[in-house]
């Protein structure tokens, strides 16, 4: 009995282990199931996972950007004006030449910068009161507060704001100091620095300026936007309101020890100030894509791409000046999918597309915009461009084939221009500066003769119809020789905005004469600017050709580096092209009606292309190499509401 006993025990003992191991083999096809299943999941689940923590991090720069601005407001109660971007000392330095890229970045002499000053306000008295302000941010007595990471100035995006890479400041001994980094910088403008007022390097409207007094050795820089160095607002000096006005901006840190962009408690541009990053520079957006080949002005630029390679440091998104050694501009930039955080001065934060139209993003960084050209549109287009073409068409001219020229009431002479086609945006033979990267190549027909004035509006002819002259350069006047004409001066107007120039359009249609000879009057297009400045030619034209036509009254067509306060002379002083046109290649700039709008070029219909529907700033033809070469090629956008004194108009006559 026992041994049967025992017998079943070991055959149901059997039965069990082989039900055991199938159901071992179930257990184990079952956890393969279950991880395949999982990992499928966490395939589909790890784009959410993904986007849930950048949105987490997105939020957490937006939350600390509405900190800065609390603090901004409460600062300014204080006060009654922002915080300047920076305060830097004099000593050693030579101030008549600090504005004249002879120098390289004073970081030697700059004290405290805006974030130190708001500290008290962010809740950070401790920190604040350990600062020196009366000593160099540099000096021994502030390397404690200097060197503290404060978190809520790291946007938690940024992968190189982390404790092993400080930036390390060179010093002029051949030392270096060490700083903390940090993603918040304010608006300084979107205008280059430096970049005096009238010089042809930067013709518009609007400017950086530089003021020194060597007696007293005080020095400061403003731009457009809400502070300078040495230099305060208050928001009554605000045009733009405060809602459309950038205030403060995210930056990223450093890609290593010696790269300055990214620092907190250091005022310099790039570490804690955007400048310069506008349509005028080639660091005008968000992030610098890949559109832009310079970007960032800093120091030791070239030292980091030797260091980190170009690869990596492109590849970064992170573009510099590859041989600057200057702090003079910077732009806004993140690690964030697509754009960065922007603080308004109202204390609301927008994210900005990297696509955004760059005349918008030069436009929201001025103070100097009209607060009621953003209204109703900034939230729609920061997401990126949304112009259209105009469609309008020119007015049908019958035009007798016997006139060739027509003199009007106010004596501006009119040339026939032949209807034609050309390559547009063409560039020159041999030139060497960077023309704007959309401005590609694109052939244009013009359908239409027209009639477009021999010279520039001078002086004369805008006081006759105006009844003022708004002009900057009245002291060189030169008038015409007869005793019935014996003071009237024959200097292009200058000064004078785009609004201001198709306001004389205007007003000159209505004169009596004009109307009975049906004529009116306009800014020509792009298009038929640059088709009458080619003078029929299609071929690249050599730059040197104009420099070799010598010296025209005092000015030296061909010098390389042309005084920084060029005199306009008499209109008719440069030679004509082979329409019979006068000085579009010199004197002053012109004004065009064609609205500024990125990759239109790229996009415009080819017949009588009349330029974007819409926009915010209007483009400028002219001749200056450093503006990108002579002829034709010069493509700049500026304020229409503002004029200067290197920038007049020439118009078209519409003879019905």
């Amino acid at each position: 009995m026992i041994k049967n006993h025992v017998g079943m025990g070991r055959g149901t003992e059997r039965r069990l282990n082989r039900g055991m191991q199938i159901r071992s083999g179930v257990s184990r096809m079952e956890l393969a199931i279950i991880v395949l299943v999982c990992l499928l999941l966490g395939q589909l689940l790890f784009p959410a996972i993904q986007y849930a923590r950048d949105r987490s991090r997105l939020k957490q720069c937006e939350s600390q950007l509405r900190h800065i601005g609390l603090a901004l407001h409460a600062y300014h109660e204080r006060f009654s004006t922002l915080p300047p971007a920076a305060t830097w000392g004099s000593e050693g330095l030579d101030l008549a030449m600090l504005n004249s890229h002879r120098d390289p970045t004073p970081v030697h002499v700059t004290r405290q910068n805006w974030i130190q000053m708001i500290l008290p306000d962010l809740d950070q008295r401790a920190l604040a009161d350990q600062f020196v302000p009366g000593v160099p941010v540099a000096d021994a007595k502030n390397r404690k507060a200097r060197t503290f990471h404060v978190p809520f100035l790291s946007c938690p995006s940024d992968t190189y704001n982390r404790p092993d890479n400080r930036y390390q400041m060179p010093m002029p001994d051949g030392s270096s100091v060490e700083f903390t980094r940090g993603n918040y910088a304010i608006n300084g403008g979107s205008e280059y620095v430096p970049a005096s007022f009238g010089t042809l390097a930067n013709p518009g409207p609007s400017h950086s300026t530089y003021l020194y007094d060597n007696n007293n050795r005080t020095f400061s820089f403003l731009g457009n936007g809400i502070a300078g160095i040495n230099s305060s607002l208050s928001l009554k000096d605000f045009r733009n309101g405060t809602s459309t006005l950038v205030a403060v901006e995210e930056v990223r840190s450093g890609l290593a020890s010696i790269d300055t962009r990214g620092v907190w408690a250091l005022g310099q541009i790039g570490a804690s100030i955007t400048w310069g990053h506008g349509v005028t520079g080639d660091d005008g957006a968000p992030n610098a894509t890949e559109k832009h080949t310079s970007a960032d002005d800093i120091r030791q630029g070239k030292r980091l791409y030797e260091q980190l390679g170009k690869d990596l440091v492109d590849g970064e998104r992170m573009q510099v000046c590859d041989h600057c050694d200057e702090n003079t501009q910077a732009t806004a930039r993140s690690k964030h999918d697509g754009g960065v955080n922007v603080l308004m001065l109202d204390g609301s934060v927008r994210f900005v597309s990297d696509r955004v139209e760059p005349t918008l993003w030069h436009v929201m960084h001025s103070r100097e915009t009209p607060s009621d050209l953003l209204e109703g549109r900034l939230d729609i287009e920061l997401l990126g461009p949304t112009w259209t073409e105009d469609e309008g068409v020119r007015s049908s001219q019958q035009l007798s084939e016997q006139v060739k020229e027509i003199q009007n009431v106010v004596r501006m002479k009119f040339v026939r221009i032949p209807k034609g086609k050309f390559v547009m945006g063409l560039a020159d033979a041999g030139i060497r500066i960077p023309f704007p990267d959309d401005a590609i190549p694109h052939p244009v027909e013009i359908s239409q003769d027209y009639f477009l004035g021999m010279h520039e509006v001078t002086q004369y002819q805008y006081e006759q119809v105006m009844r003022h002259n708004p002009s900057t350069h009245k002291s060189n006047a030169e008038t015409i020789g007869s005793d019935s004409d014996e003071g009237i001066t024959t200097l292009p107007v200058e000064t004078v905005s785009w609004e201001e120039a198709v306001q004389f359009c205007m007003k000159l249609s209505e004169h009596p004469d004009e109307k009975s000879a049906r004529r009116k009057y306009r800014l020509p297009t792009e298009a038929e600017w640059e088709y009458a400045c080619r003078g029929g030619e299609n071929e690249p034209i050599p730059i040197d050709r104009f420099w070799r036509e010598g010296d025209v009254t005092g000015i030296i067509a061909g010098k390389l580096d042309p005084p920084r306060e060029l005199r306009t002379v008499p209109v008719g002083s440069y030679p004509p092209n082979a329409f019979g046109l006068y000085d579009m290649c010199g004197n002053v700039f012109e004004w065009v009606a064609d609205f500024r709008g990125y990759g239109y070029y790229g996009k415009s219909r080819n017949v009588d292309p009349q330029g974007p529907l819409t926009g915010y700033l209007h483009v400028i033809r002219g001749w200056h190499w450093v503006a990108t070469g002579p002829r034709c090629r010069v493509y700049v956008a500026n304020e229409p509401w503002e004029g200067s004194p290197h920038i007049g108009f020439r118009v078209v006559c519409e003879h019905f």
